[in-house]
């Protein structure tokens, strides 16, 4: 029980890569976890091919999101942890693949003090498991680099003492569906854990077109939305522990709406896709030149497919 890992997955329609990242898990040299799945309510045989892991090895244990938490991975997290016994808590997504030493590493790690254990993430092809990169985890200052970008953990790049969780207010905002790890880590981090970073990668994150993280460069309007949920929240957030800083993390917010707004209308975005990035853009920057030149570069962009430099 001492060392025992609790591995917490979302599943919502996952067939297709379930199988191989349970496998993954089964592979693991460290033999002391739970992994508690819950069911987001999917459609397809994604519960059956669950099932067949928790005939087989009774660590594994399936959970269906109750009716009266909001649909979504994060109450699927959230719900997950409670139901857990471990002393060590695992973020994990249905389509990542755990390396064999993965566990036993991340808790050579840990000494009677630290929190948090974070290794890079490898993201790699689904198609052909071609290695496209490696994440960033460190800097000497962590949280700006988190929220600026130049720094992520993704939600499997941590593992968690448990004991540092229970005394957090909140685990996974369930009203955000996009960015809703960058939300997590960012608001662990304020908390000023005590933290070991590694060098190796242990976990590879499988890209696809079925990623959740893929949706917000389609135009999905409702991660557009979170993802804008989610700034605005840490820009208060971070504001108020440090006013001083707000200048900055304006500028990033300002520099994520013209991307955004370059994305949207070379993907032929909905109207308010646009229209969205640009009064945001004014509300968050104040500054009406900035505005002026963005919606020039957006003018040009449509009618005459030039001024993609004014969006940079």
């Amino acid at each position: 029980m001492k060392n025992k890992v609790s591995l917490l997955i979302p599943v919502f329609n996952r067939a297709e890569w379930i199988a191989q990242t349970l496998d993954s898990i089964l592979r693991q040299t460290h033999t002391d976890w739970e992994c508690l799945l819950v069911d987001d309510g999917s459609t397809d045989s994604t519960r059956d091919v669950v099932l067949s892991y928790c005939e087989r090895d009774a660590r594994f244990r399936l959970f269906t999101r109750p009716d009266n938490r909001m649909k979504g991975p994060n109450a699927c997290r959230n719900y997950g942890f409670e139901q857990s016994t471990g002393s060590f808590i695992y973020f994990f997504d249905s389509d990542d693949l755990l390396l064999p030493e993965a566990l036993a590493t991340y808790l050579s790690h840990f000494d009677s003090t630290t929190e948090a254990v974070i290794a890079p993430v490898q993201k790699i092809s689904a198609k052909d498991g071609r290695f496209l990169s490696k994440s960033q985890i460190y800097s000497e200052n962590l949280i700006e680099a988190y929220f600026i970008g130049t720094v992520s953990f993704y939600v499997c790049g941590p593992m968690w003492r448990r004991s540092f969780l229970e005394q957090q207010p909140e685990l996974f905002d369930e009203e955000l569906r996009n960015l809703d790890d960058w939300d997590f880590n960012l608001r662990m981090l304020y908390a000023q854990p005590q933290l070991q970073f590694l060098t190796t990668p242990l976990v590879q994150y499988r890209q696809h077109d079925m990623s959740l993280k893929q949706e917000l460069s389609k135009g999905n309007p409702e991660e557009i939305a979170s993802a804008y949920q989610a700034r605005f929240k840490h820009l208060a957030l971070l504001t108020a522990q440090n006013p001083a800083q707000r200048p900055l993390y304006q500028r990033h917010i300002a520099r994520f709406y013209r991307k955004t707004l370059r994305r949207a209308l070379i993907g032929g975005w909905p109207w308010w896709g646009y229209y969205k990035s640009l009064t945001s853009l004014l509300f968050q920057t104040h500054d009406f030149a900035i505005w002026l030149r963005v919606s020039l570069g957006a003018v040009l962009l449509l009618t005459f497919k030039k001024g993609y430099r004014l969006l940079d």
